[in-house]
């Protein structure tokens, strides 16, 4: 397979989005310690530390893959700037602002937390990454662990419970089990597959669910609202999950990408919608840049597993509509974060938090690219 738009992807990240971010997308705290920017260019939002954490892991894997050095700016962020973010027991707060939803302790900022140590301690071989990531893991256990399974949205606790950040730790554990197998990753990383089989896939509508009433039920108004992004995300997981678990996969991927692809694009830009309704009607038409490149990653799985003709032509396609629809053209920023439901670029700033994402995807192909090189 030529796949030549899927290349032209990876030579866009490793040649240009990578450098970018690594020589723009830094900037020096007030009180001295070095952070990445939120956005480029930097529009003077707050910092999350879920884009400091996500940096970490993107730039320690590509150094530790040779793709760029980066270890002078991972040393001072992941060993000084990264205090701007935590409280004194090292939990990582929303971001650096100072109301109380900034300085909130949400699972989804851990889960990023626990991905970025695994890839730095992987670099590095350092026992501190090691060391931060159970004592972070045992505070999650005791302040955020639910009794019916899973991890509550924060400290407060509230009555809804969300998916996505028991899907991001769940990727966190599995970096964890395959990098070191010890059992505490590993069981938790069976835990948390659990929950996906128990709860969070809608047994008679075969989709995801984002959002519970307590005991994981899908009961809220808001348990209508179904994320196609996190269809593909899901299907890469369940893939990698199966990798080192042995465990077969294959019925729930096979039932996310069928609502994904039945119910999930736009008709009128073929790209993956933000949100759609359980019954398959639109509900936010609109498509950012992230939900596309998890779809690209649920395509390589589907290339790797089924090895026709037919995927790697859909894997080059979609990179092709990617490229076209949020990349090419761009002079002001690194990328169009967003598309309109007809297909109008928006303006913003490119969030940093989005190349997490891109690289991911890109780093996916590229594996594939050089397996299909090596055979």
């Amino acid at each position: 397979m030529m796949l030549t738009n899927a290349k032209r992807f990876v030579n866009w990240m490793q040649h240009s989005a990578l450098p970018e971010f690594l020589h723009q997308g830094v900037k020096s705290l007030p009180e001295g310690p070095e952070c990445f920017r939120e956005t480029l260019p930097d529009d003077g939002t707050l910092a999350r530390s879920r884009v400091q954490t996500r940096q970490l892991y993107v730039f320690a894997h590509a150094t530790r893959t040779g793709w760029l050095d980066a270890r002078e700016t991972l040393e001072r962020v992941a060993n000084q700037g990264i205090r701007h973010f935590t409280n004194e027991q090292g939990v990582f707060l929303f971001s650096d602002g100072h109301t109380p939803d900034d300085r909130q302790q949400n699972a989804y900022e851990q889960a990023f937390a626990l991905l970025a140590y695994s890839e730095l301690y992987a670099l590095t071989g350092e026992p501190q990454f090691l060391a931060r990531a159970g004592t972070l893991h045992d505070w999650m256990q005791e302040n955020l662990a639910l009794p019916e399974g899973g991890y509550a949205i924060n400290t407060n606790r509230p009555p809804m419970l969300s998916q996505n950040p028991n899907m991001h730790l769940f990727e966190a554990m599995l970096c964890w089990w395959k990098l070191t197998g010890q059992p505490r990753w590993e069981q938790e990383a069976h835990r948390l597959f659990a929950l996906f089989t128990g709860h969070l896939f809608h047994r008679d509508r075969h989709c995801l669910t984002e959002f519970f009433s307590p005991g994981w039920q899908a009961d809220l108004p808001e348990s209508a609202h179904v994320d196609p992004g996190h269809h593909h995300e899901w299907t890469w997981l369940l893939y990698e999950y199966q990798k080192i678990s042995g465990v077969d996969t294959a019925f729930w991927r096979e039932a996310l990408q069928h609502f994904a692809a039945v119910a999930g694009e736009n008709p009128q830009t073929h790209a993956v919608m933000n949100e759609i309704h359980s019954d398959r009607t639109p509900y936010r038409a609109g498509s950012r840049l992230w939900c596309q490149t998890e779809r690209l990653k649920a395509d390589v799985v589907a290339c790797v597993t089924q090895r026709n003709n037919a995927v790697y032509q859909t894997l080059d396609r979609h990179s092709a509509t990617m490229m076209r629809q949020y990349i090419d053209g761009e002079t002001t920023r690194p990328y169009c974060d967003e598309i309109s439901a007809s297909g109008e670029r928006l303006p913003h700033s490119s969030p940093a938090s989005s190349l997490y994402h891109l690289y991911v995807a890109c780093r996916e192909i590229d594996n594939l690219l050089q397996a299909n090189t090596n055979e």
